[in-house]
């Protein structure tokens, strides 16, 4: 259910498009028009090119007093060679000549005329010839001796006929080469098997939707993230730049609805069209694939279980340009300016996903969390029959993340009067620190964007320091560990949130809750992070009933945990990286910067927000969903504290723990398969249960009380 102010916005603006012309005219009557002209027209012009192609007379030249060899040659293919045996020079009328030979001879393919080498050379520069040949001058008189000679026949390899007649050729010479090879072979008495001991066949097992799915999928995807981009184009320009022209935003943003919800409305509205022409596109191109004959003649089949996933990625994809185009289009003045800023989306969009049909390029590493480029392979993938589950849930997870941020940047614009208002210098205006006011803790927008744009930095900061402190094919030593954890901790989950803060101009103490707890919040943070790692590890055997974990998702850190833990300060060189940092580091960011900008929202939204964010940015993916529950905990454990100190010590117990605890492993387990994890015995298991429990019932509403302000009331004084 919609707020009534933001669905009263999405309901005008959804009206207002559908009243505008242009607006279902790229919405819904083009993708139906475009599919079944596009596919349609193009079968029957491909068929036609091939047909007139396969009827088509080429002329060839031969060389000058050969045309008894290839009289000779010709009575290998009678129907498709015919010779000239005019020893004339390259006449003017030489072209029109060649064509009354093509309609006299309609089912002539080769059409043989002798020329000098220098005469054929200028003949096939100016296609009076499609190829001509070159042979040597002791050509027969070696093929008698039983000597190896050469043939070369020379095309324009940029011209189609070209291109056509040297394959024709090629398979004439091939059929005397085999004539040749017959007649040596009976003069010794000789058959084939001594040429060819074993015979090599070749069977394709590729199923018909297969082979649909890999032709299919090279293009598909592009065309359906073009239109999704050409339907959020227009309304996003129209409900931005198009309203400053007419001077309906003044009256818009003046009216008793926060910016928000204009926004949020505005952008439920294009994306409701931009979603609205997927569908379309979806079922136009699957309605006018079944009308085509073509497609079963050529044995292949539509992948039609590949059809809900692929609308089911396209989802937030359309969410996401919505978004994105909404704001970038909010700095133009005019509709003109609007479309001039849309466009390099457009195009590095297009640019982007044809790298699609290049071979070689799969989904995986870095790829996964390129933005609309996941997508585009991961519904390349599905086609074929190879996308994963685990593939699904995290393109679709973070192109979520990807749209929220694009969605906060449009919001932080509304929310900025002096960019929507102003005609020139408005990314200035947006951007100088200078024209920020002061606020006690970031907006909405500011920590949703932060934490979509954080995300791939992340995730690339990671791998490109692994690169450059990894040797090829080296171990993976403490130096290296120590460097690995550390650096992206502290960089990207407290150096950055910190100066965007300081940015921003917020209330640093406020924004990270650097205020102090209450001894009944620290007893109950005690209790969680003391109990919540056998909680976590139950939920995780749970999961890996149906969701198998990898052992060697853990493999690469035992190397330096072991030989840290054989130092003498090792241990503490392990519960300061795996446990202090993170503590200190995440819980800054995720239940400091990002949760305090979401306290508008309702309480468990925001919770439940945060823990996703949270579970998001810790990788293998089959970890998230216990990561999750846990950013969830630890968010409510700072929103009922107000403090960020008892989610520091929750974090650091739970990590701790989780490390140094006898190896769970020991625990009871009999005949396991491969990736499911032990059962937690029920001796430790409800214990924790209790404990874990008491520590949530302690936090509950153990936030310091702030002493109440006095208000002072003036009496006024008679005189």
């Amino acid at each position: 259910m919609l707020p009534p102010k933001v669905r009263a916005v999405f309901i005008k603006e959804l009206r207002d498009s559908l009243r505008d012309r242009r607006t279902v005219m790229a919405t819904v009557f083009i993708p139906l028009l475009l599919w079944p002209v596009m596919l349609l027209l193009m079968t029957e012009a491909t068929q036609m090119a091939r047909t007139r192609l396969q009827h088509e007379t080429h002329m060839v030249a031969v060389p000058v007093g050969k045309a008894a060899f290839f009289n000779e040659m010709a009575k290998l293919a009678p129907d498709e060679v015919k010779t000239d045996e005019q020893n004339g020079g390259l006449d003017p009328e030489m072209k029109a000549s060649f064509s009354r030979e093509q309609i006299a001879a309609p089912k002539t393919t080769l059409y043989f005329r002798e020329m000098s080498i220098p005469e054929a050379e200028k003949a096939l520069e100016i296609g009076a010839v499609r190829a001509f040949v070159v042979l040597p001058d002791d050509f027969q008189q070696k093929l008698a001796a039983q000597k190896q000679t050469s043939i070369e026949i020379k095309y324009d390899q940029a011209e189609e006929r070209s291109r056509d007649a040297q394959t024709r050729l090629h398979a004439l010479f091939e059929r005397y080469r085999r004539e040749v090879v017959d007649k040596r072979l009976v003069a010794k008495s000789l058959t084939h098997d001594v040429l060819q001991p074993f015979n090599i066949s070749s069977l394709n097992v590729a199923h018909a939707k297969k082979v649909g799915g890999s032709i299919i999928g090279a293009f598909l995807p592009m065309m359906f993230i073009m239109m999704i981009i050409a339907g959020s184009i227009h309304p996003a320009v129209d409900m931005t730049a198009g309203e400053k022209e007419r001077s309906t935003l003044e009256t818009l943003v003046g009216s008793p609805v926060r910016s928000i919800e204009i926004i949020a409305g505005k952008f439920l509205a294009v994306a409701t069209l931009s979603l609205g022409n997927a569908g379309v596109n979806v079922a136009s191109f699957a309605a006018t694939f079944m009308m085509l004959p073509i497609a079963k003649a050529a044995g292949f089949e539509f992948p039609w279980a590949a059809l809900p996933l692929t609308l089911l990625l396209l989802l937030p994809l359309a969410l996401f340009f919505s978004g994105l185009l909404l704001a970038v289009a909010s700095f133009a003045a005019n509709q003109k300016e609007a479309q001039l800023y849309c466009l390099p989306i457009y195009l590095l969009t297009v640019l982007g996903i044809m790298t699609v049909s290049m071979p070689g390029i799969e989904l995986e590493g870095p790829l996964l969390l390129v933005p609309v480029l996941n997508t585009a392979l991961l519904i390349k993938s599905l086609f074929l029959g190879h996308g994963t589950a685990q593939q699904v849930v995290f393109v679709f997870a973070s192109t979520c993340m990807y749209a929220a941020g694009a969605v906060a940047l449009a919001a932080r614009i509304f929310a900025r009067e002096e960019v929507l208002f102003s005609a020139q210098g408005s990314v200035r205006l947006f951007l100088s620190r200078r024209f920020f006011k002061p606020t006690e803790h970031p907006r909405a927008g500011d920590s949703l964007l932060l934490a979509a744009l954080l995300f791939p930095l992340f995730f690339y900061f990671q791998l490109g320091l692994s690169k450059l402190l990894l040797d090829p094919g080296g171990e993976f030593n403490v130096r290296q560990f120590i460097l690995l954890v550390g650096i992206p901790q502290y960089a990207a989950f407290l150096l950055v949130p910190l100066a965007v803060a300081w940015y921003l101009k917020t209330d640093l103490r406020k924004t990270f809750l650097w205020r102090p707890a209450t001894f009944r919040a620290a007893l109950g943070a005690l209790l969680l992070g003391s109990s919540s790692w056998v909680v976590a590890h139950q939920l995780a055997a749970w999961q890996s009933v149906f969701w198998p974990f990898s052992p060697m998702d853990m493999e690469a850190l035992e190397k330096p945990v072991k030989e840290l833990s054989g130092t003498g300060g090792g241990l503490m060189m392990i519960i300061f990286l795996m446990a202090i940092t993170p503590a200190i580091c995440e819980e800054s960011f995720f239940r400091g910067f990002v949760q305090r900008g979401l306290t508008s929202s309702k309480k468990w939204s925001s919770l439940i927000m945060v823990g996703i964010i949270f579970g998001a940015y810790h990788f293998p993916i089959v970890r998230q969903p216990v990561v999750m529950l846990m950013g969830i905990s630890l968010a409510y454990v700072a929103y009922e504290t107000g403090s960020l100190w008892p989610g520091v010590l929750y974090h650091f117990l739970h990590n701790t723990l989780s490390i140094f605890v006898p190896d769970l492993a020991n625990w009871p387990a009999s005949n396991l398969p491969p990736g499911q994890l032990p059962n937690v015995p029920l001796i430790w298991l409800l214990p924790a249960v209790g404990v874990f429990i008491l520590g949530l019932i302690l936090v509950r509403g153990s936030k310091v009380k702030t002493p109440a302000t006095p208000v002072l009331i003036e009496t006024p004084v008679l005189t």
